[in-house]
């Protein structure tokens, strides 16, 4: 618990929080003026949830716009230091919200902000240089204790290595996604013709790796820290201009520069110079039942992000079909779906067949990630039961029809077609009623998967 309180200068919470705000702000309002909240939000009949969270629901109307319009607000306020605890925690709030709220277009950074604006609320990054402490001087202080710091440096240590460990797989390492994303690049100007080279694509998907294992290391040790901070930068910016990942390249910009030693960035960016003796015997004043609590959850907080990434190691069946574990295990850009569907919805009575084609239910980004996604498809099963229920039709039979194809190789159905989802429960793990990824035949638990599946088709 000693080395965790020990005193460091405030700057790298301060430099972080007006950053973190600026990016903030700049997020809130880009959304809005480009039509991303309109067209996940407004402009849907229909939004997924998450399981178990189906009663977060969407704003009504323009509700979302005036949303996202209110956390560009409350980033500002976050920049500047205005009412810093109350502007924090509201964001954190409005962002979970929306988060939670629709999963279609769910995206690791969003999660990463997610955790760091709760983070936010509870470190005194409004301490200096603040609004707030020149509405109340007796607020200022010059040291922070040292978890606050290292709090961020291990999660984002943990985003970049684990981004590396789930590349170590077939697919990523035989190019197969990185190739189809590459050849939808070559209109780009002047780099395009160069993109979709087998030698850019083998230095991407490598290089990816090992970027990934090695960067948040880098970073850390002070003789590897400056380059490693400008390859970092290079491999964001380069993510921004071929990808189009939004805000999260100059987040994590902004979030490397904690790497660096607290006396670094108070004389680069505030043209401060700090007195490390003083620092280093300054007391601060925190009471034991105080630091106890903050100990506990330093470590509850790193142990959940440690162990909570890994659970699809743990689960039979390929995560990049089933989808299993992915989302919130820092996951990123490691496989390539296209597909689609349809489903059939019975009289069980009668015998009386509807084909339910989805272009009158759900927009054509919600089509795409539904054939994606066993989850979906079994949420969207039991809206339609819902739906024929209230037509008049008594347990009516839902059947999913669906093609697939991942990283290229040949379309497959995602989904046993023979399974009544309508009478199926939803359960956590590998499901029955979701086939085995093609490629995965020999794999010991596939049989396993892909055999007794009448269990459940009554």
């Amino acid at each position: 618990m000693r080395q965790l309180f020990k005193p460091i200068s405030i700057y790298p919470l301060i430099y972080f929080r007006i950053l973190f705000g600026l990016l903030m702000f700049c997020e809130g309002v880009g959304a809005v003026l480009i039509g991303w909240v309109q067209e996940h939000y407004i402009e849907t009949k229909y939004n997924f949830g998450y399981i178990g969270l189906e009663w977060i629901k969407p704003l009504p109307g323009y509700g979302m716009v005036y949303l996202y319009l209110l956390m560009a607000l409350l980033g500002f306020c976050i920049m500047v230091g205005w009412r810093y605890k109350i502007t924090s925690f509201l964001f954190f709030l409005a962002f979970g919200y929306s988060f939670f709220c629709e999963k279609t277009h769910y995206l690791n950074h969003h999660y990463l902000i997610f955790l760091i604006s709760g983070l936010m609320v509870l470190l005194p990054a409004h301490r200096k240089l603040s609004l707030d402490v020149r509405r109340k001087p007796d607020l200022e202080i010059d040291v922070a204790p040292q978890w606050t710091l290292w709090l961020f440096r291990v999660q984002l240590l943990i985003v970049y290595f684990y981004a590396g460990i789930a590349k170590i797989q077939p697919d990523w390492l035989a190019t197969k996604s990185m190739s189809i994303w590459m050849s939808h690049k070559t209109h780009f100007y002047v780099i395009g013709p160069y993109l979709n080279t087998d030698l850019m694509i083998w230095l991407v998907c490598w290089g990816g790796v090992l970027f990934d294992l090695t960067i948040g290391f880098a970073l850390l040790w002070p003789r590897t820290r400056m380059v490693a901070f400008w390859v970092a930068f290079a491999f964001h910016i380069f993510n921004s201009a071929v990808f189009h990942v939004g805000v999260f390249p100059y987040f994590m910009i902004a979030a490397n520069v904690l790497f660096f030693a607290p006396e670094q960035i108070a004389r680069w960016f505030f043209r401060q110079k700090i007195d490390t003796r003083a620092v280093a015997i300054a007391d601060i004043r925190v009471p034991m039942p105080q630091r106890q609590l903050a100990a506990n959850f330093f470590w509850i907080y790193l142990f959940f992000q440690l162990t909570f990434p890994l659970r699809h190691f743990f689960i039979p069946g390929d995560v990049n079909w089933t989808e299993e574990g992915h989302r919130f295990s820092w996951r990123m850009m490691l496989r390539t779906k296209s597909g689609s569907m349809y489903y059939r919805v019975i009289d069980p009575v009668i015998q009386e067949e509807h084909v339910v084609w989805l272009d009158d239910y759900l927009t054509p980004d919600q089509r795409r990630e539904l054939a994606k996604h066993p989850d979906m498809i079994w949420q969207f099963a039991q809206v339609l039961k819902e739906e024929y229920q209230q037509k008049g039709i008594d347990n009516p039979e839902v059947y999913a029809h669906s093609s697939l194809s991942l990283n290229g190789y040949p379309r497959h159905s995602i989904v046993d077609e023979s399974v009544n989802l309508a009478d199926v429960s939803y359960a956590w793990g590998a499901k029955l009623w979701v086939t085995p990824r093609p490629e995965a035949d020999g794999w010991p638990w596939s049989k396993r998967l892909s055999t007794n599946a009448s269990e459940i088709k009554n």
